[in-house]
């Protein structure tokens, strides 16, 4: 009971809630009246991240390194080209795709990966005029977060978080010609902590706590470290309780909170401690949290299967339903291009229903809270396909 003690606490210590109670009603309610409705992506790969342009637009980017603005209500689809960086520059034998889009505090930048997913690409929103190129990184980019209005963050592969200070040419000058920088070194890369015994510390996700001004950076082998933003520095480092696949974050700001998805539970952690608060284990055991979002004090979860389930963290028990059945929306079918399968592989007829589910790579609620976008492809790495649904 740790967590519920965790934020009744929280919420006892502030002086007045941001939301009103009956939003926080409204928000528990409204999985019970949500119906699917699958959107059409075509032939491409697996949609791992996905963003609310406005009430009406989702952006998502794809496995196949396309990005992506769809119209929810009258299903056309516009492709945005991705950044190319600087002319002759190497780029890596594999791409890994899109992984992360996040939009800047006044909604005025998008930052997401380029051409080569090894480097940071910004754009101008509404109209996606490229802004610049950032070319920091020796390996993809798994994750970018907004500090401020002008300067970002990039988790990557290749072990390091690098800091990015943007400034937009055309918004200074009101010269709309000069539409992209390339920018050659961020202005500050934030090493690994680890001992160089436990290997190559691969960054998978990032998230940044305004109130204690701290970025928060998960790797792959479950470490979790706490950066102060003052100086740059690393305030703590520590070791999950459950490190396997550990690939995705959330962070609830009013109530000091932040979750950690891995293959078999969400944990629970204090921002400014890095204490843990508490544990629920994924109602899909094994394929794992592919997917976190809090929206109030209701944490969504997407799993590996292709589930979302919800919790309530006042109540510290997943929503059920009127005949008090835990409420799981599975995701749909999707598209899948038929691939060739030795019928004599015991192991792959055996997982094929499992490798082939769609998992909920990404999710995102809209600006009202009563539409939830998810989106993603088969779990399987051999299986290439799409999935996305408007939850309305």
């Amino acid at each position: 009971m740790s967590l519920f003690n965790h934020v009744r606490t929280r919420q006892i210590t502030t002086k007045s809630l941001k939301e009103p109670l009956v939003t926080e009603i409204k928000t528990r309610r409204i999985p019970n009246l949500l119906k699917q409705r699958e959107i059409s992506l075509g032939r491409t790969d697996k949609v791992f991240a996905s963003r609310w342009l406005d009430d009406k637009k989702v952006v998502c980017g794809t496995k196949s390194n396309e990005l992506l603005v769809l119209d929810m209500f009258s299903d056309w689809i516009l492709s945005i080209p991705v950044l190319e960086g600087s002319p002759g520059g190497e780029v890596p034998e594999f791409n890994c795709g899109i992984h992360s889009i996040e939009i800047s505090p006044t909604k005025t930048l998008l930052a997401t990966s380029g051409q080569n997913p090894n480097h940071l690409a910004v754009y101008r929103l509404p109209t996606f005029d490229p802004v610049c190129v950032g070319e920091g990184h020796t390996d993809w980019v798994f994750s970018v977060e907004w500090i401020d209005d002008f300067h970002l963050a990039t988790g990557s592969r290749d072990g390091s978080i690098a800091l990015w200070c943007i400034q937009d040419p055309a918004s200074q000058s009101g010269d709309r010609s000069q539409l992209k920088l390339i920018i050659k070194h961020p202005a500050s890369k934030l090493q690994s902590t680890l001992p160089h015994l436990f290997g190559k510390d691969k960054i998978r996700d990032i998230v940044y706590d305004r109130n204690s001004q701290t970025l928060i950076s998960l790797s792959s082998r479950g470490y979790v470290h706490l950066w102060d933003m003052n100086n740059c520095q690393v305030r703590s480092t520590y070791s999950l309780k459950y490190p396997m696949e550990t690939v995705c974050l959330a962070l609830e700001r009013d109530n000091n909170l932040f979750a950690v998805g891995s293959q078999s539970h969400v944990s629970f952690y204090d921002p400014r401690s890095g204490t843990a608060v508490g544990y629920i284990g994924s109602r899909d055991p094994g394929a794992g949290v592919r997917s976190l979002s809090f929206r109030d004090l209701l944490l969504t979860v997407g799993t590996g299967c292709g589930s979302l389930f919800f919790f309530d963290m006042r109540a510290y028990k997943f929503l059920r339903n009127a005949e008090s059945t835990m409420i799981c929306f599975k995701s749909g079918k999707g598209w899948l291009r038929e691939e060739f399968q030795d019928p004599l592989d015991d192991y792959v007829l055996e997982h094929a229903l499992v490798c082939r589910s769609n998992a909920v790579y990404t999710h995102c609620y809209d600006p009202t809270g009563t539409k939830l976008f998810a989106a993603g492809g088969p779990l399987s790495l051999v299986y290439y396909g799409n999935y996305a649904a408007l939850w309305e």
